[in-house]
């Protein structure tokens, strides 16, 4: 290759434009089918309770199939036939949803949906840590292309919905994965490094102080932050908005997030992941209260003007942390395991939202979910503290430790 360099670059930036059109076509299908489900439940009869209950079972089998094929990438390294798997699985099982209404047969056709589905996003993570290695602060610059999709598809989508009906999402989304598919034959499969079994090194990383005090705090902040996304366009509809307005709503989002997304690698640099995760914390925390107090649905649009300082921290601080524990031979599955507590988190934030709901009404249940966003930043901060104090006292207590730091500084 290195004889032709000019054909060597071409192949490169191939992938590096594959990795964004991944992105945008993802997050295109997220916001034209995922925002608009619950409003879709809502629409055929599900009470609040039925809409958690269903809710929790993508995150349910998320908790492990984000791992399993994270694993399953990791120890075969055939990213491009794995990744059309998941895409095929979705796209079969979201033609079979589109025609089941009854609540009790929607529950497996759901499940095994997410069987598929959940480990996608995943997958493009690892995908495009891997192309950018040292230079992995880049990566909002990958993924604001999925603020592009999202944005376009929540925007115009809305509309076409309240004109046509809800139903027609079960025809543009799977035109999505179509498109999806046809993108991902374009990955390429990856080295496979076997120096150590997955799971003793899987077993050594998240035993360290630094990934239980993050996994338990971003538990409780997916908990709350779900559990309201999950229901705030219920809550729009059920205070006088339209489909049009829970679009409109969602495509506000895109003010802060690109730009943020464009230039994540100075904000890395500058902060750091476990200073954009603190913002995060506390940018959920005002977002999910102002949505719990807001007197008219039209101030959604506008409360999501947060969502710059929330998700968009959470979302660069998440995965440069885990990526940053993990060692080369774990990116992909480190990112499942992260998948994983965020699902953890989401099956138990719809669940208690949806029964919240009905129990103590659309304000209260997100004073409620701040609560628990608020719990997890008090973890993060303590945590974090007593953390970088234990390592100041062994480094006091291990002069030869301080030796070799002087020496590599």
């Amino acid at each position: 290759m290195s004889q032709f360099p000019l054909l060597a670059d071409f192949h490169s930036q191939k992938e590096h434009w594959i990795a964004r059109l991944l992105y945008f076509f993802f997050f295109l299908g997220v916001g034209s089918f995922l925002m608009f489900l619950n409003v879709y439940y809502r629409s055929i009869g599900l009470s609040g309770t039925q809409i958690g209950l269903i809710s929790t079972l993508g995150p349910a089998v998320g908790i492990f199939s984000a791992t399993f094929w994270g694993m399953l990438r990791d120890r075969s390294g055939k990213m491009r036939l794995i990744f059309s798997l998941t895409i095929l699985g979705s796209l079969f099982w979201v033609l079979i949803f589109s025609q089941t209404q009854v609540f009790l047969l929607m529950l497996p056709v759901v499940a095994l949906f997410n069987l598929f589905y959940t480990p996608i996003l995943p997958l493009i993570d690892s995908n495009t840590l891997r192309l950018l290695g040292v230079r992995g602060q880049r990566y909002g610059r990958y993924r604001v292309w999925g603020t592009v999709g999202f944005t376009l598809a929540s925007l115009a989508l809305g509309f076409v919905y309240e004109r046509t009906g809800l139903h027609t999402m079960f025809v543009i989304y799977p035109l999505v994965l179509l498109v999806l598919l046809w993108v991902g034959t374009g990955l390429t499969n990856q080295p496979v490094r076997t120096e150590r079994a997955v799971g003793y090194s899987v077993r050594q990383m998240v035993r360290q102080p630094e990934w239980l005090v993050f996994a338990v705090s971003i538990f409780l902040l997916g908990l709350g932050a779900n559990g309201a996304i999950a229901f705030v366009s219920v809550k729009i509809m059920a205070m006088g908005g339209s489909e049009s307005l829970v679009g409109l709503s969602w495509t506000t989002i895109a003010i802060l997030e690109i730009p943020l997304m464009l230039f994540s690698e100075p904000l890395l640099r500058r902060f750091g992941a476990l200073n954009l995760l603190t913002v995060a914390f506390v940018g959920y925390v005002f977002r999910i209260i102002l949505y719990g107090v807001m007197p008219s649905p039209v101030w959604a649009p506008f409360v999501n003007f947060l969502h710059g300082v929330s998700f968009v921290p959470l979302t660069l601080g998440t995965v440069a942390f885990v990526n940053e524990m993990a060692p080369e031979h774990l990116k992909s599955t480190s990112q499942g395991l992260l998948a994983s507590v965020l699902n953890f988190s989401n099956l138990s934030g719809v669940l208690i939202a949806g029964w919240l709901y009905d129990q103590i009404g659309p304000v209260k249940v997100f004073l409620v979910l701040s609560g628990f966003c608020l719990m997890g930043l008090v973890i993060f901060v303590v945590g974090q503290l007593v953390i970088r104090r234990r390592r100041v006292n062994e480094a006091v207590n291990t002069p030869d430790l301080l030796v070799e730091e002087d020496g590599g500084g």
